[in-house]
């Protein structure tokens, strides 16, 4: 299966931009992220949602700013912490696997320079 990935967001729609440093175990440190609000996720349907992306990236992580805040409890740092680890050890699994697909491939363009091999 060659599923469509990674989701890459025009930042350009994104509205209130920040940006923080974070260090994750795996990663060259310090990984600035950067994260704004949108209500035009075609996916959401009009739900605001935070867009983050590892900056220097394109691909662009979305979560609906209600659920961010529950399992957050509005730390957003270990938010983005917790899905990068868990990003980082799928990221390995392709690179074990050769990269074999397309969305794998550009996932290996965007995030080589930023993951500890």
């Amino acid at each position: 299966m060659n599923l469509k990935m990674p989701n890459n967001l025009d930042f350009t729609n994104i509205n209130d931009i920040k940006i923080i440093e974070i260090n994750i175990t795996g990663w060259i440190n310090p990984l600035e992220i950067e994260y704004g609000i949108s209500e035009k996720i075609p996916a959401y349907k009009g739900i605001t949602c935070y867009c983050w992306r590892v900056k220097g990236t394109l691909h662009t992580f979305v979560i609906p700013i209600s659920r961010l805040d529950f399992i957050s409890s509005g730390n957003y740092e270990k938010h983005f912490s917790n899905v990068l680890e868990i990003f980082r050890e799928d990221y390995l699994k392709w690179k074990e696997e050769g990269f074999i697909y397309d969305w794998s491939r550009e996932y290996k363009k965007q995030f080589s320079k930023f993951i500890v091999i």
